[in-house]
C-alpha cells in the first residue's frame, strides 16, 4: 500500500512536470531526436573503427581510406550535432524555467494574502530560482539524456549480440543489476534532497532580512551575532549537501562497479580469442566500444535517477505554492463616483483563535472622513485588511455603499475603489516617478506633479539633481523617512479611486507640511470617504467624526481640546 501511494504520488509530480512542458515539446522532441542521432553516430563509430583496422591489418589501404573518410565525416557531424543540441537545450531551458517561474509567481500574485505571508520571502525565492532550476533540468537535459541512453542501449545490443551474443547477453544481465541497486537509495536521496532545499531557503531568508534591516544590525550591533548565525546556517547546509553527496557517491561507486566487471569480461573474452586467432584486432576494439555502449547506459541511467529525484522533490515544492487558494474575483464592477464603508456585525481572529474584532458594526457615508484611533494591537489595521479583502470575516459582512445604496461586498475587485497609504517605508527600487505612476500608470506628467505638489513632495523633489528622474534606493533608501512618506502620499492621490486610506501617513511629516497634505486632501474634487488612522491630533481636525477601536468595536469618540492635547501627548511618548 505504502508503495503504491509512493507511486501515485511520483505519478502526479511527473505528470505536473511534463504539463510544465506543454509548450515546449517541439523544442525537447528535437532535443531528442538529436542526442538520438550522437548515440546511433556512437555505435557507427564501433563498426567503422572495426572495419578500418581489419582493412589497416589486411593491407587493403583503399577500403581503409574510406571507412577512414566515413569515421571522420561521423565524428565532425557528431561534434556539430552536439554544439547544436547544447545551444537548443540552453534556450529551451531559460524559456521553459521564466515560463513557470511567471505561472508560479502569478499564482502567488493573486493568491490569498494570508496564505501567502505564511511562507518566507527567502523561502519563496529558493523555490522559484532553486526549484523550478532543478525541474526544468530534468526535462530538458535528464528526459532527452535517459532516451538518448535507451537508443544507445538498444543500437550496441544490437550491434553485438549480431557479433558476439554470448557477450552481449553477459553485458546486459549484469547492467540492470546497476539500476536495481540504485533504488535501494532513491528514497534517501529524495528526503536529502528536500533537506538540501529547505537549509537552502533558511540561508536565503536569513541574508535577505539581514540586509533588508541593516540599519537595525548596526543599531543593537548584531553583526557578531549575524555572523554566528551565518555560520551555523552554512554548517547545516553543508551537512545536509555533503550526506547527499556521500549518498550519491557511495551509490555511483556501487553502480560503476558493475560497469567494470562486464568492461573486465570483455576484455578477457576478446583477449582469449584473440589468442586463439578466432576474431580480429579490429572486432575486439568493436567488443570494448560496444560493450562500454551496452554497460555505459545502464551507468547513466542509474545516475540520472538522482537528478529525476531532485526533479520530483523540487515540484513537489512548487505544487504547494500552486496550491494556495486564489482570491475570488467577482463580476466586473461599475464605475461608483462616491463610495461608502459599511462593517456589519463583524468577527474576526487570527489562527490562534484569539479575538480581534467582536460584533463590530460602523456605517462611513459617502464623502465623509472619519478618524479612528485606539491603543497598539486593538485591530486598526486589522480593519483595513477586511476593507482591503486581504483577510475575510469570521463573521459578518464587509461591503461598499454608493450614494443610491447599492451594496457590494468588499472583494479583489473593490480593491479598485481604494488608495492606500501604508504605515513604514513602501517605495520600490527606481524612480520618483516610477514610485509616483504606481498609483495609476496611465497618468501624465502634470497629474503626477499635481499630487506631488498636493503631498509637499515637490519642494525636494525640485531640489534634487534629476528631479522626478532621481533614483530612489531599495525601500526608499536615499530619501529621509518624511520624503518617503510624501512620496507614498502622493502616489495614493494619484490614484483617482473613491476611498483614500491613511494609516499613520503623516507620522513623520513636519507641522507645516502636515497640514498642507491635510488641507489637499480635505479640498479633493469630487470629495473622498476617507479614513484616518492616527496618533496626530492635527490629522483627526479633518474628520467628521473619530472612532476609537476598543476591545474589539468602533465607539464614537467627541473629543475636546484636554483629549486631542492627551492624544499629542501620548502619540509623542510612544514616539
Amino acid at each position: 500500500m505504502k508503495i503504491a501511494m509512493e507511486f501515485k504520488r511520483a505519478y502526479e509530480y511527473i505528470k505536473w512536470i511534463l504539463g510544465n512542458a506543454k509548450g515546449f515539446r517541439k523544442s525537447i522532441a528535437f532535443i531528442i531526436i538529436l542526442d538520438a542521432a550522437t548515440a546511433l553516430v556512437g555505435v557507427a563509430v564501433a563498426i567503422l573503427s572495426k572495419n578500418l583496422i581489419d582493412c589497416a591489418v589486411d593491407g587493403t589501404i583503399g577500403k581503409a581510406v574510406v571507412f577512414a573518410s566515413m569515421f571522420g565525416t561521423l565524428v565532425f557531424a557528431n561534434l556539430g550535432i552536439k554544439a547544436f543540441s547544447s545551444v537548443l537545450s540552453v534556450k529551451t531551458y531559460e524559456l521553459m524555467s521564466n515560463s513557470i517561474r511567471k505561472r508560479i509567481f502569478s499564482r502567488i500574485s493573486i493568491s490569498e494574502w494570508l496564505y501567502v505571508t505564511k511562507y518566507h520571502s527567502g523561502d519563496v525565492l529558493t523555490r522559484l530560482t532553486s526549484d523550478v532550476g532543478n525541474v526544468t533540468t530534468g526535462v530538458v537535459n535528464t528526459l532527452p539524456s535517459i532516451i538518448h541512453l535507451c537508443v544507445q542501449l538498444t543500437a550496441a545490443f544490437g550491434t553485438l549480440l549480431y557479433y558476439e551474443p554470448m557477450l552481449a547477453v553477459l553485458a546486459f544481465i549484469l547492467g540492470p543489476f546497476t539500476v536495481l541497486l540504485s533504488r535501494i537509495w532513491g528514497r534517501k536521496l529524495k528526503q536529502l534532497n528536500v533537506k538540501v532545499q529547505e537549509s537552502e531557503s533558511a540561508y536565503r531568508a536569513f541574508i535577505q532580512e539581514s540586509i533588508e534591516n541593516m540599519l537595525i544590525v548596526k543599531t543593537f550591533q548584531l553583526e557578531k551575532r549575524n555572523i554566528d548565525i551565518i555560520s551555523d546556517l552554512h554548517g547545516t547546509r553543508l551537512k545536509w549537501v555533503m550526506k547527499k553527496n556521500v549518498t550519491s557517491v557511495v551509490a555511483s561507486t556501487t553502480l560503476g562497479l558493475g560497469y567494470w566487471i562486464g568492461y573486465l569480461l570483455a576484455f578477457c573474452w576478446g583477449t582469449l580469442k584473440l589468442s586463439r586467432g578466432t576474431t580480429s584486432f579490429g572486432t575486439l576494439t568493436a567488443f570494448l566500444q560496444l560493450v562500454s555502449q551496452v554497460q555505459g547506459p545502464f551507468i547513466g541511467l542509474a545516475s540520472t535517477i538522482p537528478q529525476l529525484i531532485s526533479a520530483i522533490a523540487s515540484s513537489e515544492r512548487l505544487m504547494e505554492l500552486e496550491a494556495l487558494p486564489v482570491e475570488q474575483f467577482s463580476k466586473e464592477l461599475p464605475a461608483e463616483a462616491v463610495t461608502g464603508i459599511s462593517f456589519k456585525d463583524i468577527y474576526f481572529s487570527y489562527e490562534d483563535k484569539k479575538p480581534i474584532l467582536e460584533n463590530l458594526t460602523v456605517n462611513i457615508k459617502p464623502g465623509e472622513v472619519v478618524g479612528i484611533i485606539g491603543s497598539s494591537g486593538e485591530g486598526k489595521t486589522t480593519l483595513i485588511r477586511l476593507l482591503l479583502a486581504l483577510v475575510k470575516p469570521d463573521e459578518g459582512i464587509v461591503s461598499f455603499v454608493s450614494k443610491e445604496g447599492k451594496e457590494f461586498l468588499a472583494s479583489a475587485e473593490t480593491r479598485d475603489w481604494i488608495s492606500y497609504v501604508p504605515q513604514g517605508n513602501t517605495l520600490f527600487s527606481g524612480t520618483i516617478e516610477e514610485n509616483i505612476r504606481a498609483g495609476y500608470s496611465a497618468a501624465s506628467m502634470e497629474e503626477i506633479q499635481a499630487a506631488a505638489r498636493a503631498a509637499c513632495a515637490m519642494d525636494f523633489i525640485d531640489e534634487l539633481a534629476d528631479g522626478m528622474k532621481s533614483k530612489v534606493g531599495e525601500r526608499g533608501v536615499g530619501l529621509s523617512e518624511g520624503q518617503a512618506q510624501r512620496i507614498s502620499i502622493a502616489r495614493a492621490l494619484l490614484r483617482k479611486s473613491p476611498i483614500l486610506i491613511l494609516d499613520e501617513a503623516t507620522s513623520s511629516l513636519d507641522i507645516a507640511s502636515e497640514m498642507h497634505v491635510l488641507k489637499s486632501i480635505h479640498e479633493l474634487k469630487p470629495a473622498r470617504t476617507c479614513i484616518v488612522i492616527t496618533h496626530r491630533p492635527t490629522a483627526l481636525k479633518i474628520c467628521s467624526r473619530v472612532l476609537k477601536l476598543e476591545n474589539g468595536r468602533l465607539i464614537e469618540k467627541i473629543l475636546d481640546d484636554a483629549e486631542y492635547d492627551e492624544i499629542y501627548h501620548g502619540s509623542s511618548e510612544s514616539a
